[in-house]
């Protein structure tokens, strides 16, 4: 994620789609809970800005004569136009011109606050009635959140309530310091509520980023740690495969397998040559008939005294990942038939349809008992199992028993999509 440099601010992937109601929400789709929120409450000021600049228009005009021009003007601009500007920008500008528009606004308030008693030559606020500037003040002081620590907005918000004692009791003789304590602590309580509800809604949406960081960097370590599984296995099976059977064939020398060890060094060479080049990425994918006449010629190289049989319905189309596991997978079942079972009958039987493929590789064998053949025996537990189990709608079955023989079914049935 890309992250601003004020906070844990960042982006993630945007919904599909959003109701037509919502659209003016699309740009923060992309954002962190933290931005959002901080957007949203930009964007609010706007309205409430224009809201409280309308409310003091009266004060302002009446109370203007009374202070400078260039001090008015300079107050209107900081602590109205800043927020209305940080308001209508609020979806396009980077967070910090957001973060220091509200600094802005809220120096200028507390500055103007400071300022307010220095011009006391005539300046006496008729009717009794408040300064201006405190009346939209608190605004600018609740804007602070945006731009300052929580703790240096409650500092904040005491600092301007203790302006508008001083503002207060300075030009409003005849009433006192009572009314400037009252004004103050209605300024202080105003401005510490809205502070605090902000405060707690952006701890909990930053709370919330860091538990959707934490997830998603646990789901890529899982991802990462399934995707190394994976490839252990594919590698394993490869080496059994394609490597230790050859060498074990060539070993043992069994008369009549001449032909079997030539077959099996060609293609261990050919796929440690494709591993090493192209990652031992499969091919292209087969329709139903190509993909039986590929099993034929694997059963043919393999056991040539096989009896082969195929079936295909319909115009289905196997995937290349399909194609590699099941013709890899149904290499070892013959190789494990040929060099083990010492079967007097061996049948290869290939189902090609719509709703996938499947193999069934059966012998007359001596047989073995499935569950007592140790994980550390590559040839079953990852060359014909762990390969269709890692293929999506791949899966195997291996049924044996000694002295009957052996039947492996292997089938793929394609994931919907």
């Amino acid at each position: 994620m890309t992250a601003e440099a004020e906070g844990p601010l960042g982006t993630r992937p945007a919904p599909a789609a959003l109701p037509r109601q919502l659209r003016i929400l699309r740009p923060l789709a992309d954002r962190t809970g933290e931005e959002r929120v901080l957007r949203v409450t930009a964007l609010g000021f706007l309205p409430a800005t224009v809201i409280f600049g309308l409310l003091a228009v009266g004060d302002i005009r009446t109370q203007s004569p009374h202070y400078p021009v260039w001090w008015t003007t300079a107050v209107i601009a900081g602590v109205l136009a800043a927020p209305m500007v940080m308001g209508a920008i609020s979806f396009a500008a980077p967070i910090r011109v957001l973060r220091r528009l509200a600094a802005v606004s809220a120096a200028t308030a507390l500055l103007a606050q400071l300022t307010l008693p220095l011009f006391d030559g005539g300046m006496t606020v008729p009717g009794g009635g408040a300064p201006w500037i405190d009346d939209v003040a608190s605004m600018a002081v609740i804007l602070s959140l945006l731009a300052v620590r929580p703790v240096w907005a409650v500092l904040i918000a005491f600092c301007a309530a203790g302006l508008t004692v001083v503002d207060r009791w300075a030009v409003t003789p005849g009433h006192g310091l009572l009314t400037g304590v009252q004004n103050g602590l209605y300024v202080f309580l105003f401005c510490i509520t809205f502070i605090a509800l902000g405060v707690m809604t952006f701890h909990g949406v930053r709370e919330a980023d860091l538990a959707e960081a934490a997830a998603a960097e646990a789901a890529s370590n899982a991802a990462a740690d399934a995707a190394r599984e994976r490839e252990r296995g594919r590698i394993n099976a490869l080496v059994h495969d394609r490597v230790l059977a050859t060498l074990l064939a060539a070993a043992r020398s069994v008369p009549g397998s001449e032909t079997l060890r030539r077959a099996d060094a060609a293609r261990a060479l050919e796929g440690l040559q494709r591993l090493l080049v192209a990652g031992d990425e499969p091919g292209d994918e087969l329709d139903g008939e190509a993909f039986a006449w590929s099993i034929q010629a694997t059963t043919t190289e393999l056991a040539p005294d096989a009896v082969f049989g195929y079936e295909v319905s319909g115009t289905p189309l196997i995937p290349a990942a399909a194609v590699e596991a099941l013709t890899a997978a149904t290499e070892e079942a013959l190789r494990n038939s040929v060099r083990h079972a010492r079967a007097g009958n061996c049948t290869v039987h290939v189902q090609v349809g719509e709703g996938g493929a499947r193999i069934d590789v059966l012998d007359d064998g001596v047989g073995f008992e499935p569950d007592r053949v140790p994980p550390s025996r590559l040839g079953i537990s990852e060359s014909i199992r762990g390969r269709m189990e890692a293929l999506p709608g791949g899966s195997a079955v291996v049924v044996s028993t000694p002295g009957v023989g052996t039947r492996v079914q292997l089938r793929y049935r394609p994931e919907e999509r």
